[in-house]
Protein backbone atom coordinates (compact mmCIF):
# COMPACT_ATOMS: atom_id res chain seq x y z
CA UNK A 1 0.00 0.00 0.00
CA UNK A 2 1.05 3.60 -1.06
CA UNK A 3 1.93 6.10 1.63
CA UNK A 4 -0.53 8.85 1.72
CA UNK A 5 1.23 12.33 0.28
CA UNK A 6 2.09 14.88 2.81
CA UNK A 7 1.72 18.44 2.42
CA UNK A 8 4.35 20.30 1.33
CA UNK A 9 5.56 23.78 3.63
CA UNK A 10 7.61 26.17 0.97
CA UNK A 11 9.99 26.41 4.34
CA UNK A 12 13.08 24.62 4.01
CA UNK A 13 16.98 24.34 2.99
CA UNK A 14 19.06 22.21 1.00
CA UNK A 15 22.21 21.22 0.15
CA UNK A 16 24.56 18.89 -2.09
CA UNK A 17 28.14 18.55 -2.93
CA UNK A 18 29.75 17.65 -6.31
CA UNK A 19 33.06 16.80 -7.63
CA UNK A 20 34.20 16.08 -11.09
CA UNK A 21 37.99 15.57 -12.28
CA UNK A 22 39.63 18.62 -10.67
CA UNK A 23 36.40 20.74 -9.90
CA UNK A 24 34.62 20.26 -7.09
CA UNK A 25 30.63 22.63 -5.97
CA UNK A 26 28.44 23.00 -3.51
CA UNK A 27 25.09 23.66 -4.22
CA UNK A 28 22.85 25.39 -1.73
CA UNK A 29 19.53 26.86 -1.47
CA UNK A 30 17.65 28.52 1.11
CA UNK A 31 13.19 28.37 0.86
CA UNK A 32 10.47 30.74 2.37
CA UNK A 33 7.15 31.66 1.90
CA UNK A 34 5.78 33.16 -1.29
CA UNK A 35 2.79 33.40 -3.36
CA UNK A 36 4.73 32.57 -6.68
CA UNK A 37 7.77 30.62 -7.29
CA UNK A 38 10.46 32.87 -7.08
CA UNK A 39 13.88 31.78 -7.51
CA UNK A 40 17.12 34.26 -7.00
CA UNK A 41 20.35 32.65 -8.29
CA UNK A 42 23.66 33.14 -7.21
CA UNK A 43 26.27 31.19 -9.11
CA UNK A 44 29.89 32.44 -9.95
CA UNK A 45 30.97 34.29 -13.54
CA UNK A 46 31.14 32.19 -16.58
CA UNK A 47 28.12 30.21 -15.65
CA UNK A 48 25.26 31.92 -16.76
CA UNK A 49 24.69 30.18 -19.46
CA UNK A 50 23.86 27.39 -16.92
CA UNK A 51 20.90 29.41 -15.89
CA UNK A 52 17.93 28.53 -18.02
CA UNK A 53 18.64 24.99 -17.01
CA UNK A 54 19.04 25.62 -13.74
CA UNK A 55 15.15 27.24 -13.90
CA UNK A 56 14.16 24.53 -16.03
CA UNK A 57 14.73 21.65 -13.21
CA UNK A 58 13.92 23.56 -10.42
CA UNK A 59 10.01 24.73 -11.51
CA UNK A 60 10.04 21.13 -12.39
CA UNK A 61 10.51 19.88 -8.70
CA UNK A 62 8.79 23.23 -7.00
CA UNK A 63 5.90 24.73 -7.32
CA UNK A 64 5.70 27.85 -5.07
CA UNK A 65 7.96 29.52 -2.64
CA UNK A 66 10.32 32.54 -2.91
CA UNK A 67 13.75 30.48 -3.20
CA UNK A 68 17.57 32.10 -3.16
CA UNK A 69 19.90 29.50 -4.21
CA UNK A 70 23.53 29.97 -5.09
CA UNK A 71 26.17 27.72 -6.48
CA UNK A 72 30.10 27.80 -5.26
CA UNK A 73 32.61 26.20 -7.41
CA UNK A 74 36.63 25.82 -6.56
CA UNK A 75 39.21 24.20 -8.96
CA UNK A 76 42.21 22.51 -8.07
CA UNK A 77 43.97 23.75 -11.03
CA UNK A 78 46.59 25.28 -9.77
CA UNK A 79 49.14 27.25 -11.48
CA UNK A 80 47.72 28.24 -14.17
CA UNK A 81 44.23 28.38 -13.25
CA UNK A 82 43.74 32.37 -13.36
CA UNK A 83 44.39 34.31 -16.31
CA UNK A 84 44.70 38.27 -17.05
CA UNK A 85 42.38 40.21 -19.35
CA UNK A 86 45.62 42.41 -20.63
CA UNK A 87 42.72 44.42 -22.96
CA UNK A 88 40.24 45.39 -20.59
CA UNK A 89 43.77 46.42 -18.03
CA UNK A 90 44.90 48.56 -20.52
CA UNK A 91 41.56 49.96 -21.32
CA UNK A 92 41.40 50.90 -17.90
CA UNK A 93 44.61 52.63 -17.54
CA UNK A 94 44.92 54.37 -20.53
CA UNK A 95 40.85 55.93 -19.60
CA UNK A 96 41.90 56.82 -16.45
CA UNK A 97 45.09 58.52 -17.00
CA UNK A 98 43.46 61.47 -17.95
CA UNK A 99 41.93 61.57 -14.52
CA UNK A 100 45.20 61.43 -12.34
CA UNK A 101 47.07 64.00 -14.53
CA UNK A 102 44.58 66.47 -12.83
CA UNK A 103 45.39 65.58 -9.53
CA UNK A 104 41.94 64.78 -8.36
CA UNK A 105 42.98 61.32 -7.96
CA UNK A 106 45.96 59.19 -7.21
CA UNK A 107 47.49 56.61 -9.58
CA UNK A 108 45.57 53.81 -9.59
CA UNK A 109 47.71 50.96 -7.90
CA UNK A 110 47.56 47.13 -9.81
CA UNK A 111 45.91 45.18 -7.04
CA UNK A 112 43.35 47.41 -7.01
CA UNK A 113 42.96 46.98 -10.85
CA UNK A 114 42.85 43.44 -10.68
CA UNK A 115 39.60 43.88 -8.26
CA UNK A 116 37.76 45.00 -11.24
CA UNK A 117 35.64 42.80 -12.29
CA UNK A 118 36.75 40.61 -15.58
CA UNK A 119 40.63 42.14 -15.23
CA UNK A 120 41.65 38.65 -13.61
CA UNK A 121 39.67 35.80 -15.27
CA UNK A 122 38.76 32.00 -14.17
CA UNK A 123 39.90 29.75 -16.60
CA UNK A 124 37.59 26.95 -15.40
CA UNK A 125 34.67 29.18 -15.39
CA UNK A 126 33.71 28.74 -19.13
CA UNK A 127 30.54 26.71 -18.75
CA UNK A 128 29.38 28.12 -22.36
CA UNK A 129 32.43 26.22 -24.11
CA UNK A 130 31.84 22.70 -25.02
CA UNK A 131 34.68 21.38 -23.47
CA UNK A 132 32.96 21.38 -20.11
CA UNK A 133 29.63 19.84 -21.16
CA UNK A 134 30.49 16.97 -19.45
CA UNK A 135 31.31 18.69 -16.17
CA UNK A 136 28.48 21.35 -16.82
CA UNK A 137 26.23 17.85 -16.66
CA UNK A 138 27.41 16.77 -13.89
CA UNK A 139 27.11 20.35 -11.71
CA UNK A 140 23.28 19.97 -13.03
CA UNK A 141 22.64 16.19 -11.75
CA UNK A 142 24.21 18.04 -8.56
CA UNK A 143 21.28 20.32 -8.31
CA UNK A 144 19.05 17.79 -8.76
CA UNK A 145 20.16 15.96 -5.93
CA UNK A 146 20.01 19.60 -3.79
CA UNK A 147 16.48 19.74 -4.85
CA UNK A 148 15.53 16.27 -3.80
CA UNK A 149 17.10 17.89 -0.05
CA UNK A 150 15.11 20.87 -0.15
CA UNK A 151 12.46 18.76 -0.95
CA UNK A 152 12.48 16.46 1.99
CA UNK A 153 12.99 19.21 3.78
CA UNK A 154 10.15 21.06 3.43
CA UNK A 155 8.07 17.69 3.69
CA UNK A 156 9.16 17.45 7.09
CA UNK A 157 7.97 21.02 7.44
CA UNK A 158 5.17 20.20 5.75
CA UNK A 159 4.19 17.38 8.22
CA UNK A 160 3.83 19.05 11.16
CA UNK A 161 1.97 21.65 8.91
CA UNK A 162 -0.63 19.54 8.31
CA UNK A 163 -0.86 18.38 11.84
CA UNK A 164 -1.81 21.55 12.98
CA UNK A 165 -3.80 21.98 9.93
CA UNK A 166 -6.04 18.82 10.40
CA UNK A 167 -6.80 19.81 14.48
CA UNK A 168 -8.05 23.42 13.70
CA UNK A 169 -10.47 21.38 11.36
CA UNK A 170 -11.48 19.44 13.73
CA UNK A 171 -12.03 21.91 15.96
CA UNK A 172 -13.86 23.82 13.96
CA UNK A 173 -16.30 20.77 13.28
CA UNK A 174 -17.11 20.47 16.59
CA UNK A 175 -17.80 24.17 16.54
CA UNK A 176 -20.34 23.92 13.76
CA UNK A 177 -22.09 20.91 15.04
CA UNK A 178 -22.07 23.28 18.34
CA UNK A 179 -24.10 25.86 16.65
CA UNK A 180 -26.77 23.79 15.24
CA UNK A 181 -27.99 23.14 18.63
CA UNK A 182 -28.27 26.82 19.20
CA UNK A 183 -31.90 28.02 19.54
CA UNK A 184 -31.25 30.69 16.64
CA UNK A 185 -30.59 27.58 14.16
CA UNK A 186 -33.81 25.54 15.13
CA UNK A 187 -36.56 25.78 12.30
CA UNK A 188 -39.21 26.65 15.21
CA UNK A 189 -37.06 29.16 16.86
CA UNK A 190 -36.58 30.58 13.42
CA UNK A 191 -40.21 30.18 12.42
CA UNK A 192 -41.20 31.79 15.72
CA UNK A 193 -39.03 35.17 15.26
CA UNK A 194 -40.37 35.29 11.51
CA UNK A 195 -43.41 35.51 12.71
CA UNK A 196 -43.15 38.15 14.94
CA UNK A 197 -40.88 40.16 12.49
CA UNK A 198 -44.12 39.59 9.73
CA UNK A 199 -46.50 41.16 12.44
CA UNK A 200 -44.67 44.21 12.81
CA UNK A 201 -44.49 44.40 9.03
CA UNK A 202 -48.21 43.84 8.98
CA UNK A 203 -48.66 46.61 11.47
CA UNK A 204 -47.59 49.44 8.99
CA UNK A 205 -49.96 48.70 7.05
CA UNK A 206 -47.67 48.89 4.02
CA UNK A 207 -48.22 48.37 0.21
CA UNK A 208 -48.60 44.25 -0.70
CA UNK A 209 -45.99 44.38 -2.89
CA UNK A 210 -43.49 45.97 -0.53
CA UNK A 211 -45.18 43.55 2.24
CA UNK A 212 -44.03 40.56 -0.05
CA UNK A 213 -40.12 41.39 -0.70
CA UNK A 214 -40.27 42.08 3.18
CA UNK A 215 -41.47 38.99 4.03
CA UNK A 216 -38.58 36.76 1.50
CA UNK A 217 -36.21 39.06 2.70
CA UNK A 218 -37.00 38.15 6.64
CA UNK A 219 -37.03 34.53 5.41
CA UNK A 220 -33.74 34.32 4.36
CA UNK A 221 -32.27 36.81 7.33
CA UNK A 222 -33.81 34.30 9.67
CA UNK A 223 -32.91 31.05 8.49
CA UNK A 224 -28.94 30.14 8.57
CA UNK A 225 -29.32 26.98 8.31
CA UNK A 226 -28.26 27.26 4.60
CA UNK A 227 -25.13 28.91 5.48
CA UNK A 228 -24.34 26.10 8.42
CA UNK A 229 -24.98 23.13 5.53
CA UNK A 230 -21.96 25.01 3.29
CA UNK A 231 -19.61 25.23 6.17
CA UNK A 232 -20.27 21.21 6.70
CA UNK A 233 -19.54 21.18 2.73
CA UNK A 234 -15.93 23.27 3.48
CA UNK A 235 -14.95 20.93 6.43
CA UNK A 236 -15.34 18.15 4.23
CA UNK A 237 -13.31 19.72 1.77
CA UNK A 238 -10.94 21.06 3.36
CA UNK A 239 -10.29 17.38 4.95
CA UNK A 240 -9.91 16.01 1.26
CA UNK A 241 -7.10 18.36 0.66
CA UNK A 242 -5.02 17.68 3.28
CA UNK A 243 -5.14 14.23 1.88
CA UNK A 244 -4.62 15.56 -1.58
CA UNK A 245 -1.37 15.03 -3.83
CA UNK A 246 0.27 17.51 -5.17
CA UNK A 247 0.66 21.40 -4.18
CA UNK A 248 -2.85 22.63 -2.69
CA UNK A 249 -1.69 26.05 -0.66
CA UNK A 250 -4.00 27.88 -3.19
CA UNK A 251 -6.93 25.91 -2.70
CA UNK A 252 -6.42 26.15 0.95
CA UNK A 253 -6.17 29.61 0.86
CA UNK A 254 -9.36 30.52 -1.07
CA UNK A 255 -11.16 27.54 1.24
CA UNK A 256 -10.13 29.92 4.19
CA UNK A 257 -11.56 33.01 2.22
CA UNK A 258 -14.82 31.04 1.99
CA UNK A 259 -14.52 30.09 5.34
CA UNK A 260 -15.21 33.19 6.28
CA UNK A 261 -17.62 34.53 4.28
CA UNK A 262 -20.08 32.22 5.29
CA UNK A 263 -19.46 32.79 9.03
CA UNK A 264 -19.57 36.65 8.58
CA UNK A 265 -23.10 36.21 7.24
CA UNK A 266 -23.93 33.50 9.93
CA UNK A 267 -23.33 36.30 12.47
CA UNK A 268 -25.03 38.80 10.43
CA UNK A 269 -28.29 37.03 10.43
CA UNK A 270 -27.88 35.58 13.76
CA UNK A 271 -29.67 36.96 16.62
CA UNK A 272 -29.00 34.19 18.97
CA UNK A 273 -26.38 35.01 21.22
CA UNK A 274 -25.53 31.66 21.88
CA UNK A 275 -24.91 31.25 18.14
CA UNK A 276 -23.17 34.39 17.57
CA UNK A 277 -20.00 33.80 20.29
CA UNK A 278 -19.77 30.19 18.61
CA UNK A 279 -19.08 32.25 15.06
CA UNK A 280 -16.88 34.03 16.34
CA UNK A 281 -14.78 31.20 18.30
CA UNK A 282 -15.63 29.69 14.25
CA UNK A 283 -14.06 32.60 12.59
CA UNK A 284 -10.52 32.87 15.15
CA UNK A 285 -10.16 28.94 14.28
CA UNK A 286 -10.33 29.86 11.13
CA UNK A 287 -8.31 32.02 11.18
CA UNK A 288 -5.13 30.29 12.98
CA UNK A 289 -6.36 27.33 9.74
CA UNK A 290 -5.38 30.37 7.38
CA UNK A 291 -2.25 31.31 9.16
CA UNK A 292 -0.34 27.60 9.04
CA UNK A 293 -1.91 27.18 5.39
CA UNK A 294 0.01 30.08 4.15
CA UNK A 295 2.90 28.25 4.57
CA UNK A 296 1.91 25.25 2.13
CA UNK A 297 3.05 24.47 -1.32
Amino acid sequence: MSQKATLSSMTGYGRSEGRFENWSWVWEARSVNGKNLDMRLRIPPGFESLEPKIRKLVSQKIARGNLQISLTIESEGGEGSFSLNTGLLEMLIEQGQAYTETGKVGRPRLDGLYQVKGVVVDDFQSASDPAFEPRNSAIIESLGDMLNSLAAARAEEGRATEAMLASCIDSFAILAERSKTCAGAQIEQIRIRFDEKLKDLLAENIPEDKLAAEAALLAVKADVREELDRIDAHVDQARKLLKAEGPVGRKLDFLSQEFIREINTMCSKSSDIELTQIGLEMKSTIEQFREQAANVE
